[in-house]
C-alpha cells in the first residue's frame, strides 16, 4: 500500500510542477486539481488504455483550459488506472465536460469501467527535470 501511494505522489508531484510557473499558495490558485481513480474491467483494459490516450492528447491539444492530463497504471494490477488532471479553473473543467472529445470517451468507456473515484487535491511543492517531459 505505502508502495502505491509513493507512486501516485511522485506522478501527482510530476504534474503539477509542469503546471506551476513558479511557487504559489493554494489558497490563492484558482486550477483545479483532480485524481482520477478508475478501476477497468481486464476485458476491456486495452481498449480503455487505447481510448484514455486519445481523450487526454486531444484535450490537452485543444483546450487551453486543460493544463494536464497524465494517466497511469499500476504495473501489479493493471485494471487500476489513475488520471492527474489539472485544469486552469472550475469554469474550464465545466468546459471540457461538454467537449466533442471529452463525450466520445466517457461514452465510449461506461461499460469498461468497474469503478470511478475523483479526488479533488491541491498543489504543495513539486520540482521536475525537464529532461523528464516527452517532447
Amino acid at each position: 500500500m505505502k508502495r502505491k501511494y509513493s507512486i501516485l505522489n511522485l506522478f501527482a508531484l510530476i504534474v503539477i510542477l509542469l503546471t506551476m510557473p513558479g511557487t504559489a499558495k493554494a489558497q490563492q490558485d484558482d486550477r483545479k486539481f483532480r485524481i482520477a481513480k478508475i478501476q477497468v474491467y481486464p476485458q476491456y483494459l486495452d481498449e480503455y488504455k487505447t481510448a484514455l490516450a486519445e481523450h487526454a492528447k486531444a484535450a490537452v491539444l485543444l483546450e487551453p483550459g486543460v493544463l494536464a492530463l497524465q494517466a497511469v497504471y499500476d504495473k501489479a494490477n493493471p485494471q487500476n488506472v489513475t488520471v492527474f488532471e489539472v485544469y486552469a479553473s472550475e469554469k474550464a473543467y465545466e468546459i471540457h465536460l461538454k467537449t466533442k472529445h471529452f463525450l466520445k470517451y466517457k461514452n465510449g468507456t461506461l461499460k469498461m469501467v468497474k469503478s470511478l473515484e475523483l479526488v479533488e487535491v491541491a498543489p504543495i511543492g513539486i520540482e521536475i527535470k525537464k529532461r523528464l517531459l516527452k517532447e
